[in-house]
Protein backbone atom coordinates (compact mmCIF):
# COMPACT_ATOMS: atom_id res chain seq x y z
CA UNK A 1 0.00 0.00 0.00
CA UNK A 2 2.90 2.35 0.79
CA UNK A 3 4.29 1.99 -2.78
CA UNK A 4 1.33 2.36 -4.35
CA UNK A 5 0.95 5.35 -2.34
CA UNK A 6 4.11 6.78 -3.35
CA UNK A 7 4.13 5.82 -6.90
CA UNK A 8 0.41 7.63 -6.94
CA UNK A 9 2.04 11.02 -5.22
CA UNK A 10 5.12 10.90 -8.09
CA UNK A 11 3.05 10.28 -10.96
CA UNK A 12 0.79 13.36 -9.95
CA UNK A 13 3.64 15.53 -9.43
CA UNK A 14 5.56 14.35 -12.51
CA UNK A 15 2.07 14.76 -14.59
CA UNK A 16 1.09 18.27 -12.86
CA UNK A 17 4.93 19.88 -14.78
CA UNK A 18 4.88 18.08 -17.73
CA UNK A 19 2.07 21.01 -19.10
CA UNK A 20 4.94 23.46 -18.90
CA UNK A 21 7.77 24.62 -20.89
CA UNK A 22 10.08 27.19 -20.57
CA UNK A 23 8.03 29.44 -22.75
CA UNK A 24 4.82 29.37 -20.77
CA UNK A 25 5.29 32.42 -19.04
CA UNK A 26 5.37 34.11 -21.86
CA UNK A 27 2.41 34.12 -23.94
CA UNK A 28 4.06 33.41 -26.84
CA UNK A 29 2.66 31.92 -30.30
CA UNK A 30 4.45 28.74 -31.03
CA UNK A 31 6.03 29.59 -34.06
CA UNK A 32 8.11 32.55 -31.35
CA UNK A 33 8.97 29.86 -29.15
CA UNK A 34 10.28 27.66 -32.39
CA UNK A 35 11.83 30.98 -33.26
CA UNK A 36 13.47 31.60 -29.87
CA UNK A 37 14.29 27.99 -29.43
CA UNK A 38 16.49 27.18 -33.02
CA UNK A 39 18.33 31.13 -32.75
CA UNK A 40 22.01 30.82 -32.37
CA UNK A 41 24.31 33.69 -32.42
CA UNK A 42 28.07 33.85 -32.47
CA UNK A 43 30.96 36.86 -32.67
CA UNK A 44 32.62 38.18 -36.11
CA UNK A 45 35.70 38.30 -35.01
CA UNK A 46 39.49 37.65 -36.25
CA UNK A 47 41.91 36.33 -33.64
CA UNK A 48 40.80 38.18 -30.54
CA UNK A 49 39.41 41.08 -32.20
CA UNK A 50 36.08 41.27 -32.45
CA UNK A 51 33.69 43.29 -35.58
CA UNK A 52 30.45 42.36 -34.54
CA UNK A 53 27.74 39.78 -33.88
CA UNK A 54 25.31 37.60 -36.02
CA UNK A 55 22.18 35.86 -34.70
CA UNK A 56 19.99 33.21 -37.12
CA UNK A 57 16.84 31.49 -37.17
CA UNK A 58 17.00 28.52 -38.93
CA UNK A 59 12.90 28.78 -40.86
CA UNK A 60 12.56 25.88 -42.37
CA UNK A 61 12.21 24.79 -38.26
CA UNK A 62 10.09 27.55 -37.26
CA UNK A 63 7.66 26.92 -39.98
CA UNK A 64 7.62 24.03 -42.38
CA UNK A 65 4.56 24.50 -44.47
CA UNK A 66 5.72 27.63 -46.12
CA UNK A 67 9.94 27.10 -45.84
CA UNK A 68 10.68 23.49 -47.73
CA UNK A 69 12.88 21.97 -50.11
CA UNK A 70 15.41 24.52 -49.77
CA UNK A 71 17.42 26.19 -46.85
CA UNK A 72 16.02 29.25 -45.25
CA UNK A 73 17.69 31.48 -42.33
CA UNK A 74 16.28 34.91 -41.27
CA UNK A 75 19.72 36.31 -40.23
CA UNK A 76 20.68 39.39 -38.49
CA UNK A 77 23.76 41.18 -38.07
CA UNK A 78 25.59 43.93 -36.41
CA UNK A 79 29.61 45.27 -37.84
CA UNK A 80 31.57 47.75 -36.78
CA UNK A 81 32.37 48.22 -40.74
CA UNK A 82 29.44 49.11 -42.35
CA UNK A 83 30.65 49.26 -45.56
CA UNK A 84 32.20 45.58 -45.32
CA UNK A 85 31.44 43.01 -47.61
CA UNK A 86 29.21 40.41 -46.51
CA UNK A 87 29.49 36.60 -47.54
CA UNK A 88 27.24 33.86 -46.56
CA UNK A 89 28.19 30.09 -46.74
CA UNK A 90 26.29 26.79 -45.85
CA UNK A 91 28.19 23.71 -45.49
CA UNK A 92 30.73 25.68 -47.57
CA UNK A 93 28.42 26.73 -50.36
CA UNK A 94 27.76 30.00 -50.60
CA UNK A 95 23.56 31.52 -50.45
CA UNK A 96 21.49 30.93 -54.00
CA UNK A 97 19.71 34.62 -52.51
CA UNK A 98 20.52 37.21 -49.79
CA UNK A 99 17.65 39.41 -49.58
CA UNK A 100 18.41 42.55 -47.74
CA UNK A 101 15.08 43.11 -45.37
CA UNK A 102 13.91 46.38 -43.56
CA UNK A 103 14.45 47.07 -39.79
CA UNK A 104 11.03 46.31 -39.68
CA UNK A 105 9.19 42.72 -41.53
CA UNK A 106 7.63 39.77 -41.38
CA UNK A 107 10.10 38.05 -39.83
CA UNK A 108 10.85 40.33 -36.76
CA UNK A 109 8.13 38.61 -34.08
CA UNK A 110 10.29 35.58 -33.64
CA UNK A 111 13.42 37.15 -32.64
CA UNK A 112 11.88 40.66 -30.99
CA UNK A 113 14.54 42.52 -31.92
CA UNK A 114 14.26 45.55 -34.42
CA UNK A 115 17.40 48.09 -34.42
CA UNK A 116 18.55 50.26 -37.05
CA UNK A 117 22.09 49.70 -36.80
CA UNK A 118 21.17 45.96 -37.38
CA UNK A 119 20.77 44.56 -41.34
CA UNK A 120 18.16 41.61 -41.59
CA UNK A 121 18.27 39.20 -44.54
CA UNK A 122 16.58 36.27 -45.55
CA UNK A 123 19.04 33.92 -47.06
CA UNK A 124 18.15 31.02 -49.45
CA UNK A 125 20.40 28.16 -49.79
CA UNK A 126 20.37 25.07 -51.60
CA UNK A 127 18.76 22.03 -49.70
CA UNK A 128 21.32 20.64 -47.73
CA UNK A 129 22.28 17.22 -45.56
CA UNK A 130 20.74 16.87 -42.07
CA UNK A 131 23.42 18.72 -40.36
CA UNK A 132 23.84 22.53 -41.68
CA UNK A 133 27.03 24.86 -40.83
CA UNK A 134 26.27 28.53 -41.16
CA UNK A 135 29.61 30.31 -41.68
CA UNK A 136 29.33 34.67 -41.68
CA UNK A 137 31.92 36.45 -43.30
CA UNK A 138 32.90 40.24 -43.08
CA UNK A 139 35.49 41.28 -45.22
CA UNK A 140 38.54 39.26 -43.19
CA UNK A 141 36.01 38.73 -40.09
CA UNK A 142 34.15 35.92 -39.99
CA UNK A 143 31.77 33.59 -37.40
CA UNK A 144 32.07 30.66 -35.69
CA UNK A 145 29.85 27.78 -37.17
CA UNK A 146 26.43 28.11 -36.22
CA UNK A 147 25.11 24.10 -36.68
CA UNK A 148 21.39 23.87 -37.01
CA UNK A 149 20.42 19.84 -37.07
CA UNK A 150 16.91 18.89 -39.37
CA UNK A 151 14.96 16.60 -37.06
CA UNK A 152 13.87 13.34 -38.19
Amino acid sequence: MKTFLMFFIFGVIITGCSQKNAFTKFNMSKSQELGADSILSSKVQREDEVDGIVSVVYLNKVSPESFYRDEYFYLYYYVKNKESNVTFLLNDQEATSAEELPTSNKFSYLTSIETKWNKYYLLKFKEQGDVLKLIFKSDDFVSNPLVFEKDE
